[in-house]
């Protein structure tokens, strides 16, 4: 299959190693012989990032990581050889980080390779990873860390993070678009000031929409919070296999031996699937025919055989899957992607003024190429929006990712939550709880579980803006900052105790070039950046203007 993009697909064998990647593991999984020790066809493993954490792996700096805190490749992939040994054994979230980070090793030692081979120096590439919009903070953090082992620079700048559907508008804004079936030749200009579009970004994992109006100068500013889920075009493979294979099949048990004893010809199986429901279209009345490779059909036995002809009306060479089966298989994820475009949509006409220009739906990823869904979304929100398809929206994030990494055009954010940090603030009699009153050497009693709020939930943030909040050591002999990161749906909480209120990271200013002053001279500026991709934040010394060493460390949910 030509693409400009590659496969998230791996292919490990028995002695950790790194067999192949992308559409070349696909290849391989497909035609090598089914041994014992044969290497192992891992794909789509990019979601099981979202996964409940176990037992974590030892991260950049900590004991364990085999790597430079530069990233260095070969390194990198002596962590990948030692991570990828029991991969079945592992929690999904540190299996999808071993995966992870094996496969961008694989992708920057390509690049790199390139890059060199056309005579340029790797220090002058920019590098930009592109996330879904649903992952949190702790997730983003995690995917640059990883990027960063697997050797991709860690200096702010060279390594810039996107998400998903912000990348694709910026393709589809740079490229034009394309109207679909039914919907009128007048052209759509995405770059109009005033321009109110809603990216609707389908993929392999999940769906991801965020809502935009272009300002006075065509930059995107976002209109509500970014949705999404796990409606991608793997529930659907699931689906398929779990619920129609297991019915013409009979039995669990024998999807489970073909996993373990035939994955190559079952993966033909999905992937013959994969291509042919793209093309499935509303009133279709033809079944899709799925042949079964012969490797399965030996396998088998006549039993078997002759439960799938008795099933399939004679036939027995392949999996039939009628009209009406393949439409129950997409109303697995497709109803839920209508009520979050339903959703999105809302939020863009609630911003829309007497006489404004109808807005505009925007599919975009791999399955936004199904006619089935494309024709869905048109029947859902048709009559209150034009519906567009760029060209090629499997690969428009891919595109995108390149315009942003340029020339972003992304002006303001969403805050998806209302932050804020836990201090001591001077405690006040009869507001707060007595159990929450703490002494200190000044004398002045302090409340010790006040939430000092950052920015709220849905407030709308100047990628270029920056927060700024004043604090002080409480005692003379702290010699650093720790501040607790809280996270709230509530627009304004009072206590870090609060309903909701959740410890999100950790904020540490080092007061090391400070100490000298006096105590009342040892405060610092914080100041944050919320509009960004990711969270960032500096401190600078009040009295002598110097910055202190911050950081920022985000927990896993």
């Amino acid at each position: 299959m030509a693409s400009a993009k590659n496969l998230t697909a791996l292919l490990i064998g028995s002695d950790r190693q790194v067999v192949s990647w992308g559409y070349e593991a696909r290849r391989r999984a497909q035609t090598q012989v089914p041994v014992q020790d044969a290497p192992r066809y891992f794909s789509g493993f990019k979601m099981g990032l979202m996964a409940e954490p176990g037992t974590r792996r030892p991260r950049n700096g900590e004991r364990g990581f085999a790597g430079r805190e530069d990233g260095d490749p070969e390194s990198a992939a002596v962590e990948c050889r030692e991570a990828c040994g029991d991969l079945q054994d592992l929690p999904e979230r540190e299996r999808s980080e071993a995966l992870i980070l094996a496969y961008l090793t694989r992708l920057v030692e390509s690049v790199l390779e390139e890059v060199r081979a056309a005579g340029y120096s790797p220090a002058v590439i920019r590098w930009c990873l592109t996330v879904p919009a649903i992952l949190n903070d702790e997730q983003k953090q995690t995917m640059r860390e990883l990027a960063v082992k697997a050797g991709m620079p860690a200096e702010e700048g060279r390594l810039i993070l996107a998400l998903e559907p912000e990348a694709a508008a910026h393709y589809a804004r740079s490229s034009g678009v394309n109207i679909g079936p039914g919907e009128a030749d007048d052209a759509v200009d995405l770059t109009t000031p005033g321009c109110r579009f809603v990216v609707v970004d389908c993929g392999g994992g999940t769906a991801d929409l965020t809502a935009y109006e272009n300002d006075a100068d065509g930059r995107m500013a976002e209109v509500g919070l970014p949705t999404g889920g796990p409606y991608g075009s793997d529930a659907i493979n699931k689906a398929f296999r779990d619920r129609l294979l297991l019915d013409r099949y009979g039995k669990a048990e024998i999807l489970a031996d073909l996993a373990q004893h035939l994955p190559e010809a079952l993966l033909d199986i999905m992937e013959t699937w994969e291509r042919a429901k793209l093309d499935f279209r509303p009133g279709d009345k033809d079944p899709i025919y799925v042949p079964v490779p012969a490797a399965i059909d030996r396998r088998l036995g006549a039993p078997v055989r002759k439960r799938l002809s008795r099933k399939q009306n004679g036939v027995s060479n392949a999996i039939v899957v009628t009209a009406e089966e393949t439409a129950e298989l997409f109303d697995t994820v497709v109803p839920d992607i209508l009520d979050l475009v339903d959703g999105q949509l809302k939020e863009v006409e609630s911003v829309g003024v007497p006489g404004a220009p109808q807005p505009v739906v925007l599919l975009v990823g791999g399955f936004s190429a199904s006619r089935y869904l494309q024709h869905a979304v048109r029947q859902r929100v048709g009559d209150r929006a034009k519906v567009l398809v760029p060209p090629d929206p499997g690969a428009a994030v891919l595109f995108g990712a390149a315009h942003f990494a340029y020339e972003p055009q992304t002006r303001a954010r969403r805050s998806r939550l209302t932050y804020g940090v836990h201090i001591n603030m001077p405690f006040e009699k009869g507001v707060d709880p007595e159990a929450t009153r703490s002494s200190h050497s000044d004398g002045i009693d302090r409340c010790r579980t006040r939430f000092a709020k950052l920015v709220t939930r849905g407030e709308l943030i100047d990628t270029e803006t920056e927060a700024s909040e004043h604090f002080m050591p409480v005692e003379p002999t702290h010699q650093k900052i720790d501040l607790a990161l809280y996270s709230s749906r509530d627009p304004d909480p009072r206590y870090i105790t609060d309903e909701g209120c959740t410890k999100v990271g950790e904020i540490k200013v080092d007061l090391e070039k400070v100490m000298a002053f006096a105590h009342e001279d040892r405060g610092v500026m914080l100041y944050l950046r919320f509009g960004e991709t990711q969270f960032r934040a500096r401190a600078v010394v009040e009295k002598s203007g110097d910055e202190a060493s911050t950081s920022v460390r985000f927990l896993p949910a």
